[in-house]
């Protein structure tokens, strides 16, 4: 559902999915942002026979509900952010929804997880995956209004081209695949060098792995087009996962 004309923080309302422990309390929280691909619907047939959605398109959107149920199974609140949605669009890859537009949605985001009964309104934390992986780092840039209640950030797979500079004051772990041809991960590596107080930041590089190394219904290698492609590595993806929860563990 997309409410055009209307707030941020209503489009977020309108257009999230929330996965919620059993158990009745207050929770951590993660705030997910998905990639440019999207998320997917209950209506996965009209899915695949929607030509706009190539067959890596829905690999990507089933992944991020995917992930969001395994992070409510190790006890978390999940907020599924539908940007995509929000903004009127099926996918966003290519162009349509700009890493500004993101940083905005999170922000919002923060401040509205923060209102939420369930919410351990001072363990909230943000995790984005590529395109928004994007976002996560262009908010570090500020100004983030919502910044005093977010105990740590994730980017998976990011690109980092947008960013001469970059400034770390909140935790955050960033995770990379080492054959990654669509967000090169020299530039993140180079990137994060340039940071002049490494002690909130944590790389983790995966080698051979490519974007998308953590989608289980992904083959090992994938062409998209364009000398671009994505794939299944079970050794990258069982190595970030536990990377994340280790780094959520200590962050609570």
């Amino acid at each position: 559902m997309t409410v055009f004309g209307s707030s941020v923080r209503d489009r977020i309302i309108a257009n999230h999915f929330a996965y919620l422990p059993a158990s009745e309390g207050h929770f951590p929280t993660l705030i997910v942002m998905p990639g440019c691909s999207g998320i997917s619907s209950s209506d996965t047939a009209s899915e695949e026979a929607n030509p706009k959605l190539h067959p890596d398109d829905l690999l990507f959107r089933r992944h991020y509900r995917q992930v969001a149920e395994s992070f409510r199974d190790e006890g978390y609140a999940v907020l599924l952010i539908d940007i995509h949605s929000a903004e009127g669009f099926l996918t966003a890859c290519g162009d349509g929804i700009d890493i500004e537009t993101i940083a905005e949605y999170i922000d919002a985001s923060v401040a509205w997880a923060g209102t939420l009964s369930y919410v351990q309104n001072n363990n909230i934390h943000v995790v984005g995956y590529s395109m928004g992986a994007r976002g996560v780092l262009k908010w570090l840039h500020g100004p983030r209004s919502e910044a005093s209640n977010v105990r740590s950030l994730i980017a998976v797979y990011p690109g980092c081209s947008e960013h001469k500079t970059l400034t770390i004051p909140i935790r955050t772990l960033v995770l990379l695949g080492g054959s990654d041809d669509i967000a090169d991960p020299s530039i993140c590596e180079d990137l994060i060098e340039s940071v002049p107080v490494r002690e909130y930041i944590t790389v983790e590089i995966y080698p051979g792995a490519r974007h998308g190394f953590d989608i289980a219904d992904a083959p090992p290698v994938m062409d998209i087009g364009n000398g671009l492609s994505i794939g299944y590595q079970k050794e990258a993806a069982e190595a970030a996962w536990a990377a994340m929860l280790g780094f959520l563990g200590t962050a609570k």
